[in-house]
């Protein structure tokens, strides 16, 4: 099977509201292009590049996207992750694809045998570390099942797969479950890794 994996990337400067108790928006979009650059590096260590699509309304995140090897797509929907998404998904099959992995763009601790643990799989959601969100989804490139990404969207894809006759499975790693949306994320993963999180 053809196998295409999508980065879903908000404009940096738009990047981790959340964190605004913590770090000033310079700060905020300095860390979301950190952690993007990290993540794609990461997926394009394990994949061709030209099966890896970064789609974004951020023309700065498209222009690093096509630097480092990847294809940027121009996000056409207004602030929507899930029509990005199956716009993504539409470009994907127009490649040839027969599998899509989504995968979010802020996982600082995510290495090459996180993403071969999904891609060995036919379907599955890799849920954060709260059981919550949902920061990676192997789906078939014609995505009946639908995105559905949002509150709970973990427990959302998982019901929408089952529905259409999927099992999916569940893959919890570190390197999946560990994204960085609120203050308390920086300290968490400062202590685990080396990764930089300051605001330096």
């Amino acid at each position: 099977m053809s196998l295409c994996i999508i980065i879903p990337v908000k404009p940096f400067a738009e990047a981790k509201q959340r964190l605004s108790p913590a770090l000033d928006p310079p700060a905020r979009a300095r860390l979301a292009e950190r952690l993007f650059r990290h993540v794609l590096a990461t997926v394009l260590a394990m994949a061709r590049p030209r099966a890896v699509i970064v789609v974004s309304r951020g023309p700065e995140v498209l222009s690093l996207a096509g630097e480092m090897g990847a294809t940027g797509l121009a996000e056409t929907s207004h602030a929507d992750l899930n029509a990005a998404l199956w716009q993504a998904a539409a470009f994907a099959r127009a490649q040839d694809a027969s599998k899509l992995l989504v995968v979010a763009s802020d996982l600082p601790l995510l290495r090459v045998t996180d993403l071969v643990a999904l891609v060995d799989e036919s379907c599955a959601v890799a849920p954060d570390r709260h059981g919550r969100g949902t920061n990676a989804l192997l789906w078939p490139a014609n995505p009946t099942i639908g995105f559905h990404f949002g509150d709970n969207s973990f427990a959302h894809h998982c019901a929408a797969a089952r529905t259409a006759g999927v099992d999916p499975q569940v893959i919890s790693r570190p390197g999946l479950a560990h994204d960085v949306d609120l203050p308390s994320d920086l300290f968490d993963l400062g202590q685990r890794s080396g990764f930089p999180l300051s605001r330096e």
